[in-house]
């Protein structure tokens, strides 16, 4: 029989197990990338466009008016439309590799590209023609290169912006123990003016989360979701002209990503970045960016 006394007993074991799990929910854990000698992690990564009916491809009329060379407008704008169309068809691997210092090297490589693409002729061709041999000769090199430690902090400081950027957004971890609800910013800075431009208002929000630590199979995975934005209005003032062009730039990161404590890698990643701008150049462009391991 059910008494009073099993009811008692059964709430204090409820209690117990509660406070077992909030406890191992609060432990700290330290996110650190585990590789072998000579063992090379391959990601398939891919960067591909996902609001096709609202994409617009890079346009820099604005900025080509105050130039003055409308007549070599037209064909920039279609070069450009072209390149754009090839860049979405590529693939890219990322590997990641120990070197003898003991840090992380990062290199991606630019998989293929499509060559089935239509051509114009004339002066439009030869644009083309040039824009292929470019990135035909990219397929052979290395698109991206740097390197973190192997707690995810970022060791090459001296990298280009634009791809330490990805570097951080794709491969920074947080060195240091982290637990569930703690938060940190990513070594990110995603746009970047000249002193062309006057700023009128300007916002920003760097969140990486840790919103799981789970146990699946004997392997603890940490889920962390990624929460950034960059956001820039104001006026670019060109050097060739006293036309002020009114201009806005919003770039934004948002993604989920799993690591497997035990194994020392992303087991997932998916994200979404978006790229939107008015002014001087315009571009509207969600790309769905994710590691797939190979």
């Amino acid at each position: 029989m059910f008494t009073i006394k099993h009811l008692f007993a059964s709430f204090l074991l409820l209690i117990s197990l509660s406070a077992f799990s909030q406890t191992q929910n609060q432990e700290a854990v330290f996110l650190r990338w585990k590789l072998q000698p000579n063992e090379v992690i391959s990601y398939k990564t891919t960067m591909q466009e996902i609001d096709t009916a609202n994409h617009r491809g890079l346009a820099i009329d604005n900025l080509i008016k105050s130039l003055d060379i409308n007549d070599q407008a037209s064909e920039f704008q279609k070069a450009m439309k072209q390149l754009d169309k090839e860049m979405q068809l590529s693939n890219f691997i990322t590997n990641l590799k120990k070197n003898n210092k003991n840090t992380i090297d990062i290199e991606m490589y630019l998989k293929d590209t499509s060559s089935k693409l239509t051509t114009d002729t004339g002066k439009m061709a030869d644009i083309q023609n040039d824009m292929k041999k470019a990135i035909a000769k990219m397929n052979k090199g290395i698109m991206l290169r740097g390197q973190v430690n192997e707690d995810g902090t970022i060791e090459s400081f001296y990298t280009k912006g634009d791809q330490k950027n990805l570097i951080a957004a794709l491969f920074e971890l947080p060195g240091r123990p982290v637990k569930l609800g703690d938060s940190w910013a990513v070594d990110v800075h995603f746009l970047s003016m000249d002193q062309n431009f006057t700023c009128d208002s300007a916002f920003k929000k760097n969140i990486v989360k840790v919103v799981a630590i789970s146990n699946t199979g004997g392997e603890h995975i940490v889920t962390l979701k990624y929460d950034i934005i960059e956001y820039v209005t104001g006026v670019f003032n060109s050097p060739f002209d006293n036309n002020p062009i009114r201009t806005s730039m919003k770039m934004t990161h948002q993604a989920l990503a799993n690591f497997s404590l035990e194994k020392g890698r992303w087991v997932s990643y998916n994200g979404i970045m978006a790229l939107s701008a008015t002014g001087a150049m315009s571009i509207q462009t969600t790309k769905e960016i994710s590691l797939v391991l190979e």
